[in-house]
């Protein structure tokens, strides 16, 4: 089939590799000039990791492996710490943390160039019985067999094939950078998420010296947007490396976001059209799971539409009753566990180091897709 996908980021770069492998027509339209390379860093997990070696991108040889992930209080308690060396030897797959930029170079890689138009913004989408049309806003359009909306969090094909309320605010934001670094936490293996009464951080080596740092504070529509001189203030006597790390930076490291969620509906698209990543369930970063949940996307559609023995509609409905469940239930874990940092509880609950490794991998399968397809339980593994 020819298959149309529309934005040239995660997901739309993952299902192009995907579908290229299968033997599709795969063109990919993306509305800026070039691939867009801004953001920090992204934490690929075990089931990200598993989805991308399944879909011909290995990444593991250009990020950091991650073996521990460490949380604490902001007096420095520790709460809980889980292993995530033996999280990868229980899910057969690695976490690696990399830059944003560096894993979509990574992935553009492996695809033909002339797959790839930049310049290209969708403005309508024309579904008919036997095909579909995309119209471009320099005038041109493209005709396919199939649509795959990719065109994350402020999706035109969503608006155009669903209609519907756009993605709405949680009431907290992250101020996040990705920095060269002096500090020891940069050239170790582990994440280190630190827990306030009303506001959180988290340090993450990315490889290479590079720290992807974060500050998640609540935040609304029409509040300040923070400077570095005021994330000094509010994490004034925070755990080492917190101040450390504030007195290395600067304003123009700073990237401000604030987080969103969709509701994410009962089907994705229409006869000839679908949805994938953030386009149709874009979710707050609490878990850390939005990129790992758009390539479980791109891996459980490459498989439905590997093979083509039946109505596109069919696939494409199939694909999005077997893929709802799990982002679904990872997209209100992420809610949950956002909500839940203006509660006590998270600061109080300690755990040992083998119940938060077991519920890592636990946490990690029940909203997976491609690791439950590829790394049967172990017995007395919760199926959730």
């Amino acid at each position: 089939m020819r298959v149309l996908v529309v934005g040239a980021g995660v997901g739309g770069l993952a299902i192009a590799s995907g579908l290229l492998g299968s033997g599709h027509d795969v063109q990919v339209y993306e509305h800026a000039e070039a691939l867009r390379t801004t953001g920090a860093g992204i934490t690929v997990w075990s089931n990200g990791t598993a989805a991308l070696r399944e879909l011909g991108v290995d990444i593991e040889p250009h990020g950091r492996p991650l073996r521990s992930l460490r949380s604490l209080t902001d007096s420095g308690r520790l709460l809980w710490e889980a292993d995530l060396d033996e999280v990868t030897e229980r899910l057969g797959s690695p976490t690696v943390q990399i830059p944003r930029r560096k894993l979509i170079a990574e992935m553009a890689a492996v695809l033909p160039s002339e797959r790839l138009h930049f310049g290209r913004r969708c403005v309508s989408v024309t579904e008919h019985s036997d095909h579909v049309v995309v119209e471009f806003a320099d005038g041109s359009t493209a005709t396919g067999d199939l649509l795959i909306g990719a065109d994350g969090q402020r999706s035109v094909v969503r608006h155009q094939v669903l209609g519907g309320e756009p993605a709405k605010p949680t009431g907290w934001a992250s101020w996040q950078g990705l920095t060269r670094s002096d500090l020891p936490v940069a050239y170790g293996n582990q994440t280190l998420n630190i827990a306030g009464r009303n506001a959180h951080c988290g340090l993450i080596p990315t490889g290479d010296g590079l720290l992807h740092w974060w500050f998640d504070m609540p935040w609304q529509e029409g509040d300040r947007v923070h400077t570095v001189a005021e994330l000094r203030e509010h994490f004034r006597g925070w755990p080492a490396p917190v101040e450390g790390l504030l007195a290395s930076v600067t304003d123009d490291d700073l990237g401000f976001f604030p987080h969103i969620r969709h509701k994410v509906p009962q089907v994705w698209g229409g006869a000839r059209s679908t949805l994938l990543g953030d386009a149709v369930h874009a979710m707050p970063p609490a878990v850390a799971q939005a990129a790992n949940q758009t390539l479980e996307d791109a891996w459980l559609l490459t498989q439905y539409l590997g093979h083509v023995d039946g109505a596109p509609a069919d696939l494409l409905r199939a694909y999005e009753r077997e893929r709802r469940p799990r982002a679904l239930k990872v997209s209100r874990t992420a809610l949950f566990t956002s909500a839940q940092r203006k509660t006590p509880i998270q600061r109080l609950a300690v755990f040992p180091k083998w119940l938060a490794t077991h519920s890592q991998v636990v946490s990690l399968r029940s909203g997976s897709n491609v690791l439950r397809a590829l790394t049967p339980p172990r017995p007395g593994m919760s199926m959730a």
